[in-house]
């Protein structure tokens, strides 16, 4: 008797802007950790699986339909972003005209959020999984793909065609139980997934995600899946981890992509201490908060292996950043550069343009600050107002949103605030990386890098035109 098959799909979500090359996809493109665990879970359970990652793969609807189907599935899954949704809903309304009685079932940041509304707006989903997906998932598979009330976590039709959520799942909490990501699921992996450019001394290379929930509340992050309760696998689930990365896959880099992977300095010490004993020969990224980054930890880390600490700024004036998150402290982010580089550590600024509230002064700012702190790379994203974020319910109060969801990835400008036009914007956000990366002091990093990551100069010399042509479209806005 053969096993019940799944087919897992990423969609692609859509760069929109006119003639321009989608740098998300030229320059990192990071496995789906959320089909590549619940590959895992149902694999476990008795379910065959396949993953279909269009973005690292993409494909026309045309060609991959026919694919799906014939893999003779008795049900397809999506897990979508915002600007990825309607992508995948386009995928799903062709699965079900050839085969109406195939289950669809969505889940991800943006089904969660507004399950009530694409149940009402897309007739192709039968499902929409609200929150963590592996057990919701598999339990809805066990059942035969038939949602009910008795089965938690999930949004569906009831007989009279209104949508209904059975509710909440208590969130996992030994995250150490669930099995390791079904990496053996992505064609190509590893070599298919590149970090970006400069940000990783040696590949293969991959990201890596140790924990889930945050105990933050920014105006602007969906915690809709993952919840408010900080989880995390332990020191020595990482580094067992790593270590079957390294021999299955020969990784020799990991971005450990958490929004809060220092906030247990506990674990981070443990982590450290065991990673420098196995050996491995892997270095890693993190994401972390300023408070959390003293020396010792610093030291310590670095004789771990990382190379690359990035910061969330958002912004250079505390005024304006001060109401949508916690702890705006820039001197404290000062400081932490100094010290990452006194450790020998690389410093990347996460900032971020027109937030509510932002000024032309503090849109200067922020240029100002990523420029004059000594951060080594640095990323600039366009303010964008989720449907799972607490500021979605009142951003029109803020300025001009256009609610387009195939352009809604923070790398398009769907948000103006009160006091800027649209161009205006546009010419700050080219401005940024124009001022920050024509600077001597950045040649001179970027050319170090011919030996400190020599594989990122292969990169840049092998997809020069496209990176030129995005530079001009920078310039020219």
């Amino acid at each position: 008797m053969s096993k019940p098959k799944v087919v897992l799909v990423h969609p692609l979500g859509r760069n929109w802007l006119p003639g321009q090359v989608d740098m998300t996809r030229l320059a990192n493109i990071m496995p789906p950790h959320g089909l590549m665990m619940l590959a895992a879970v149902l694999e476990r359970e008795g379910f065959d699986c396949d993953i279909v990652d269009l973005y690292a793969h993409p494909r026309t609807c045309e060609n991959l339909v026919p694919d799906i189907l014939a893999r003779c599935p008795d049900a397809v899954g999506f897990s979508t972003t915002t600007s990825a949704f309607p992508g995948g809903a386009a995928i799903a309304s062709r699965l079900k005209e050839k085969r109406p009685d195939l289950p669809i079932v969505f889940g991800g940041v943006h089904p969660t959020s507004i399950w009530a509304r694409l149940l009402k707006g897309y007739p192709a989903i039968d499902a929409i999984v609200v929150g963590e997906g592996e057990e919701s998932f598999v339990e809805l598979a066990k059942a035969g793909f038939k949602p009910s009330m008795d089965l938690r976590g999930l949004a569906f039709r009831d007989a009279s065609g209104t949508p209904v959520f059975s509710g909440s799942r208590a969130l996992i909490q030994d995250l150490d139980a669930l099995p390791y990501p079904a990496y053996h699921k992505l064609e190509g992996f590893p070599k298919a997934y590149p970090l970006p450019i400069f940000n990783y001394p040696k590949s293969p290379s991959t990201t890596f995600i140790t924990s889930r929930g945050c105990p933050f509340s920014c105006s602007y992050c969906d915690r809709s899946v993952f919840g408010g309760t900080f989880r995390f696998h332990s020191a020595g689930y990482l580094v067992e981890h790593l270590r079957f990365l390294r021999v299955k896959y020969g990784i020799r880099h990991v971005n450990l992509y958490d929004d809060n992977f220092l906030l247990r300095k506990d674990r981070v010490v443990e982590f450290c201490g065991r990673l420098i004993a196995a050996r491995l020969g892997v270095t890693f990224n993190c994401i972390g908060r300023a408070a959390a980054l003293d020396a010792p930890l610093l030291t310590l880390m670095k004789r771990a292996g990382c190379w690359m600490i990035n910061l969330g700024v958002e912004s250079g004036d505390e005024a304006v950043i001060g109401p949508h998150r916690a702890k705006a402290d820039l001197d404290g982010i000062r400081e932490a550069v100094r010290n990452i580089h006194a450790a020998g550590i690389r410093a990347k600024g996460l900032f971020m343009l027109g937030i509510p509230g932002e000024t032309e002064a503090s849109a200067e700012a922020t240029i100002r600050f990523a420029i004059e702190n000594g951060f080594d790379d640095a990323n600039l994203t366009k303010f964008t107002p989720f449907p799972g974020a607490p500021i979605y319910e009142t951003i029109g109060e803020f300025g001009q949103f256009t609610e387009e969801w195939e352009k809604m990835n923070c790398i398009n400008l769907v948000f103006v605030p009160h006091g800027f036009t649209r161009e205006r914007l546009e010419h700050l956000y080219g401005q940024f990386f124009r001022r920050f990366y024509g600077r001597r002091r950045m040649l001179w990093n970027y050319a170090s890098m011919l030996w400190r990551s020599p594989e990122s100069w292969w990169r840049l010399l092998k997809d020069l035109p496209k990176f030129l042509a995005a530079r001009r479209a920078l310039e020219a806005a």
